[in-house]
């Protein structure tokens, strides 16, 4: 039988993972007390997420990934943007195939199916938030003995997950769905994040020798998601100022979380 000690690792990570989802349900709860079209909010929203998500793939994921090669050769070093580059194509890849629609855009990606408005959109939110949950698990089991790097990130995940769900529950409030339908897809986002993670920590746990590369990955999946999407998305409906700010914000309250906590 597992010792207790060996058990709470794995405990913390659980509750790591419905902390973020707890936290993206919250902010979809939003619906309730906001006016039905406030794409400010949505701009802010999404913008903040990616500046979250930029921070944490470099302090979180990659400067641990540099960490775990310290000593080695600099041709070793060579896996860290090798894995950020396999990220970046796995995106790209999902990206291209899977029909989903941006929010504030309404621009339709991936291959043509015959799906509701709001289908499109909760697909988005799958390919947003997988990068997340992967990036969480891996951080977790890259975690042996020091957790604190893996709840940073998984605290920054939480504190973006709360504007990603009010900038998805707006939306769909908007489009016509009542206000508990429109919590209920928010909240969704945050679900999809749990089996991601779980995902990338039991694969990273079970290969031992690819944590540098799993971490490079999950950074480069993120940063896609944030460039080709989030960045984007928060600039749109000339909105470019509030989306940039939001960003710069964003990537700032990660940046302090990681040097007041680490």
């Amino acid at each position: 039988m597992l010792s207790i000690l060996t058990k709470m690792p794995f405990l913390i990570f659980l509750g790591a993972i419905v902390f973020n989802w707890l936290s993206t349900l919250l902010g979809a709860s939003l619906v309730y007390v906001t006016k039905k079209e406030n794409k400010n909010l949505v701009s802010i929203a999404l913008g903040s997420s990616a500046g979250i998500m930029i921070a944490a793939s470099f302090f979180s994921l990659l400067l641990p990934a540099m960490d775990l090669l310290e000593g080695l050769s600099k041709w070793y070093l060579l896996i860290i943007p090798f894995g950020f580059l396999c990220g970046v194509l796995f995106l790209s890849v999902i990206d291209k195939i899977l029909p989903h629609e941006h929010m504030l855009s309404h621009e339709v990606e991936g291959v043509k199916a015959k799906l509701s408005q709001n289908q499109l959109l909760m697909l988005a939110m799958t390919l947003h938030n997988i990068p997340e949950g992967l990036a969480v698990g891996v951080a977790f089991a890259c975690a042996s003995e020091n957790l604190i790097p893996a709840l940073i990130l998984s605290i920054g995940i939480g504190i973006q997950n709360f504007p990603e769900g009010t900038a998805i529950s707006l939306p769909m409030h908007q489009y016509g769905k009542t206000k508990f339908q429109a919590l209920m897809y928010g909240q969704f986002s945050g679900i999809i994040e749990i089996p991601a993670a779980l995902i990338g920590y039991f694969f990273a746990s079970m290969i031992s020798n690819i944590l540098p590369f799993a971490l490079s990955f999950a950074a480069g999946a993120m940063l896609f998601v944030c460039v080709e999407d989030l960045i984007p998305e928060a600039s749109c409906k000339n909105q470019i100022d509030i989306g940039a700010i939001a960003c710069m914000a964003g990537f700032l309250i990660m940046m302090i979380l990681d040097i007041m906590l680490s």
